[in-house]
């Protein structure tokens, strides 16, 4: 039995080795074709760079191979390492080896160009000249067609922006043997911004600050590219400034920094901004805009209330219509200012929270021509002036054609409104004492009680140091010495 057993061992051993290898091979011959489906892509990791090939470990018996000019960069660097996975289409089978390609360019098999289009590997093409409908293309030297509206996502590029250069095709068309290879770059766009929006929607939020480039320009805003989905600015979030068109501020090609507002992936909106990204004007313009402050700007637009003006970009202030008549009564702002005209303003109310800015429209002077210089405006000098606009709370000073003096209701005198008017009438002259000049905000206060307290002290000054005084009381005292000695 013992001797029967060991005689037949060699031939049990060796049917038992011949079925488990053939086991093997058979699960590793039904593991490779379902691996070389021309339809796959795989992941596996490099394990060896050769002179013109790279291998990679991509769990079958054979392994993978990718040529190596497909993995070198602009400057025709390696920057793969072993180790490192790459995903790439399963584009033939040759001598037990799986042939690989990230992109179908010259260095893969031509062979393959038949697969390419039926698994829609994509294949590296040269754009070479517009032609009617479209562009010509070499692809793995043979003459392709790309229609215009399948070489890029967005319309409208010129042909400078495609001929002559290299891209990604899909071949969605080959018949007549290779004579009819119509070609798509479009495709491999849309599916190389679906997984860049799959990843940004993992990561973008409502106030990320993110770059873009302008792709299209419209009335109501421009469209800007984020990195795979694209955004839209409206106008209103263009600029601080008030705008006419879109063309104002940007060109497509543009590389921009925006704020995201608005995000919206089911209805594939997103909300971006360009002006909030940049310095408000308000931060630093409330600093030097107060009460009084003068100073020139454009009319923007007339509405039935008033005139708005641009005082500097990103800032507007109102002149209400009853401070645009210099006095008089219109029924309309154009009866005053044009929309473009320049005018010089006067800030008669500030809300900062509000952002509002109320201005009156300074009345232009015209100074006679004269010979004597323009008084000096320093304080306590007496100067006459022309009256130019009445307020409840004082009256605004012309004094020398270019500097204007506040003379407010409590250094005048106790009238009323009213009487006011009637007696500083707008373009009458009145002479005034300058109590304060303040040189840093360039306001001049006024007063005219301090003048009258002036005259009033000179008189009495004159009348003690005229001689008549001895006089004066000595006539009185004879007087009253007569009326005694009368009585």
């Amino acid at each position: 039995m013992a001797q029967n057993k060991d005689s037949q061992s060699p031939t049990a051993d060796f049917n038992g080795d011949q079925e488990e290898d053939f086991a093997s091979l058979f699960e590793a011959s039904n593991q490779l074709d379902n691996i070389v489906q021309r339809d796959n892509k795989i992941t596996g990791n490099i394990v060896s760079i050769g002179d013109e090939w790279v291998f990679l470990d991509i769990g079958a018996k054979s392994e993978g191979a990718i040529s190596r000019e497909e993995l070198l960069d602009s400057n025709r660097e390696m920057t793969f390492k072993v180790g490192d996975p790459i995903t790439a289409y399963v584009i033939n089978q040759r001598d037990g080896d799986i042939i690989l390609s990230v992109k179908m360019t010259q260095a893969a098999s031509e062979e393959a160009i038949h697969g390419a289009h039926k698994s829609g590997i994509p294949v590296e093409g040269l754009v070479t000249e517009e032609r009617k409908g479209g562009y010509s293309v070499n692809i793995l030297g043979r003459l392709g067609f790309c229609p215009y509206s399948q070489i890029d996502i967005t319309s409208g590029g010129s042909p400078e922006d495609y001929v002559g250069k290299k891209f990604l095709f899909r071949i969605i068309e080959f018949s007549e043997k290779g004579r009819n290879i119509v070609l798509s770059r479009r495709e491999t766009l849309e599916e190389d911004r679906k997984k860049k929006i799959d990843e940004l929607k993992k990561t973008l939020q409502e106030g990320d600050i993110v770059g873009g480039v302008v792709r299209k320009l419209a009335t109501f805003g421009a469209f800007v590219d984020i990195g795979g989905p694209q955004g839209l600015i409206p106008m209103s979030e263009l600029a601080w400034a008030r705008i006419e068109s879109v063309e104002d501020v940007l060109a497509v090609g543009d590389e921009i920094l925006v704020k995201i507002t608005g995000l919206d992936w089911e209805k594939s909106r997103i909300g971006l901004s360009l002006k909030q990204v940049q310095e408000n004007p308000w931060d630093s313009a409330i600093n030097r805009l107060s009460d009084g402050f003068e100073t020139t700007g454009v009319v923007t637009r007339l509405t039935n209330f008033g005139a708005f003006v641009e005082l500097e970009p990103g800032i507007e202030g109102l002149i209400h219509i009853s401070n645009l008549g210099k006095g008089r009564r219109i029924n309309h702002p154009r009866e005053a200012v044009n929309s473009g005209e320049s005018v010089s303003v006067r800030v008669i109310s500030i809300n900062p929270e509000a952002r509002r800015v109320g201005l009156e429209l300074m009345t232009e002077s015209h100074p006679e021509v004269t010979d004597k210089p323009a008084p000096e405006i320093i304080e306590g000098a007496i100067v006459t002036g022309r009256v130019q606009s009445l307020k409840d709370y004082g009256i605004f000073v012309d004094l020398s054609g270019s500097r204007t003096g506040l003379l407010r209701a409590s250094e005048i005198g106790d009238f009323s409104p009213r009487e006011l008017r009637k007696k500083y009438p707008v373009d009458s002259n009145i002479t005034v004492k300058i109590l304060a000049v303040d040189q840093e905000t360039q306001k001049i206060a006024l007063s005219v009680k301090a003048l009258q307290n002036t005259e009033e002290t000179n008189q009495a000054r004159n009348f003690l140091m005229s001689g008549e005084t001895k006089s004066s009381f000595g006539t009185l005292g004879e007087l009253f010495k007569a009326k005694l000695d009368k009585k």
